[in-house]
């Protein structure tokens, strides 16, 4: 017994002894920097305080209803954090470290993603924006902990740590300055980095941390492939380790020898072995949505230095506004779908394609003049719009307040011996098709179909009339993509309507999917109460609960020419990316 004690008295020695030097030690990290290379000048810290809620100052508003207004979103502000503190508790006290999730029903542990705490990693950004110093140190300190071991034969997913714990470490070290998030986040981008070690430099699905072991498979999804340059740019600025940069910039050298010349997209599936795209689907939807994120926001993020990519996102969202956005027949409804090669449309919508109104509006508020002509401005604004209203639409036309993963929109079928052959007849449908029989006809009315017309939400009246679609999957995976879309869509255009309609997504979320103990995803939407999934997943507290209180917030704490979110909402400090 003794023999123990005394082991288990110098482990905790010499634990302590090196979280003290992680934390305290002025000397620089090396972990294999690049000879001669000096490390950039780390920022002062810390750069950023949370919004005050209560920081509300009567003279400097117009009128009693300005400051009503202030008082109201405010306490508004305040349940969203209260709600975050009370599900993120039960996460401690339920699922622990480095447990993953919290399973809100039965108030069990979810190892879902390599064990490391991804709850916890995904959520240190969030923290800090609510002003959660309790909260963030606890965390901090389990940070200090983690090695990222995992046994043989298991795989960490390629895609999923990156924007998950790389890029919440990254944040979270910009926002505060606690040296041992940068140092995380080095080792675990190293750890990470045999995932490029393919013919191609694409990488593969998913590695072993410890025995550097890929996962079988050569077919990678367009999203997974394409993802991961914002985080390792950022940590390749912050070390001076230049492989960071160029492992994922060849992948964006493949993506602009593959673009397409006809129109510009890619599809959804690469071979990492030869790097060349597997197959003739595309879209903005599950397997290709960060991509095209991605590509804007690299750009941004590096200052708007990396020219190529801006003209990359601007060719592929021509082809995605030309070929990919539809307008329903009867409630004029603009939606994204995927197509196979140019023979027909899915007419699929998703959840998940909902991101993609924030990201044009996103794109028209920041690129220059030089790459986005005023029409292609104005263009991408009307789309983003459309898309944007439709999105609210799938939550304010369901009895509980929530939309749904998928629904399926109906055609403009046609009978009789003049219809078209139905490869061909699709083609009406494309919104773009309208747009310019619209400016053709002397553009009344200002805005083009599914915009200035778009239908207004049925809610769940038998006598409202026809939905132009139908519920292809009925859950609500407590996802942030319309949120996301509220938010940019408000500090964009400065309308009032978007942040109101985002307020009213969180009110059912609140409502619907609110368990004993945290929130938990649902099915049946098209139910007056839902009933739950006992799953809460690591991107409800990172992302839905962000975007919901980023709305409510008066403040914009990161503002778009200065941060950059990656896509799972982990806000990045812009940066010149020149000397590469």
């Amino acid at each position: 017994m003794l023999s123990l004690r005394l082991s288990l008295f110098v482990v905790f020695s010499l634990s302590a002894a090196v979280l003290f030097l992680v934390y305290y030690s002025d000397a620089p990290y090396t972990y294999g920097r690049m000879p001669g290379r000096p490390r950039p000048p780390r920022p002062p810290y810390p750069p950023f305080h949370p919004p005050k809620l209560d920081d509300i100052t009567p003279p400097h508003l117009d009128t009693d209803s300005d400051l009503a207004s202030q008082l109201l979103w405010s306490s508004r502000a305040t349940s969203i954090k209260e709600a975050f503190v009370r599900a993120y508790h039960s996460y401690e006290t339920y699922a622990p470290f480095p447990a993953d999730e919290l399973q809100p029903i039965s108030n069990r542990s979810a190892r879902t993603f390599n064990g490391w705490g991804v709850t916890m990693v995904d959520s240190l950004d969030t923290m800090l924006l609510l002003g959660l110093e309790d909260e963030f140190q606890r965390a901090v300190s389990h940070v200090a902990t983690l090695n990222f071991t995992m046994r043989a034969g298991n795989h960490a997913p390629f895609f999923e740590t990156v924007i998950r714990y790389l890029g919440g470490f990254l944040a979270a070290y910009a926002l505060s300055g606690e040296p041992v998030l940068l140092a995380r986040a080095e080792e675990l981008a190293t750890k990470l980095l045999p995932a490029f070690n393919t013919s191609s430099g694409l990488p593969v699905y998913g590695v072993n941390t410890m025995t550097k072991e890929q996962s079988s498979g050569t077919a990678m999804l367009f999203a997974e492939i394409a993802s991961c340059q914002m985080e390792y740019k950022y940590l390749a600025h912050l070390t001076g380790r230049e492989e960071f940069y160029t492992k994922v910039d060849r992948v964006m050298d493949h993506l602009a020898k593959s673009q397409s010349t006809e129109h510009g997209m890619w599809p959804t599936i690469f071979d990492v072995t030869s790097g060349t795209p597997a197959s003739a689907q595309y879209t903005v939807g599950a397997y290709s949505d960060s991509a095209y994120e991605y590509l804007l926001k690299q750009y941004l993020l590096s200052g708007k230095t990396e020219h190529r990519l801006a003209e990359m996102y601007m060719k592929s969202m021509t082809g995605i506004l030309d070929n990919l956005v539809f307008l329903s027949r009867t409630r004029n409804l603009l939606y994204v779908t995927d197509s196979f090669g140019n023979i027909f449309p899915s007419r699929k919508f998703e959840h998940l394609s909902c991101f993609f109104p924030g990201l044009l509006a996103l794109g028209a508020g920041t690129l220059p003049d030089s790459i986005m002509s005023k029409q292609q401005r104005e263009l991408h604004m009307w789309a983003a719009e459309g898309l944007a209203h439709t999105c609210w639409v799938m939550y304010a036309d369901r009895p509980s307040g929530l939309g749904p993963e998928i629904v399926v929109f109906d055609s403009w079928a046609r009978t009789g011996t003049e219809a078209p052959p139905p490869s061909q007849d699709w083609k009406r449908e494309l919104w773009m098709e309208h747009v310019h029989a619209w400016e053709q006809g002397g553009r009344q009315g200002g805005k083009p179909p599914g915009v200035g017309n778009a239908g207004m939400p049925l809610g769940f009246d038998e006598d409202a009339g026809p939905l132009d679609y139908s519920i292809s999957m009925p859950s609500y995976l407590l996802r942030p993509e319309t949120l996301e879309s509220m938010f940019i869509l408000y500090r964009t255009t400065k309308d009032t309507k978007w942040r109101e309609r985002g307020w009213e997504i969180w009110e059912a979320i609140e409502s619907q999917t609110r368990t004993e103990s945290a929130y938990a995803s649902v099915y049946g939407v098209d139910a007056l109460r839902p009933t739950h999934y006992d799953s809460m997943p690591s991107y409800f507290l990172a992302e839905t609960v962000k975007y919901a209180y980023l709305i409510a917030v008066d403040e914009d704490p990161w503002p778009s020419d200065s941060y950059v979110f990656n896509t799972e909402a982990h806000p990045l400090p812009v940066f010149s990316a020149h000397h590469y």
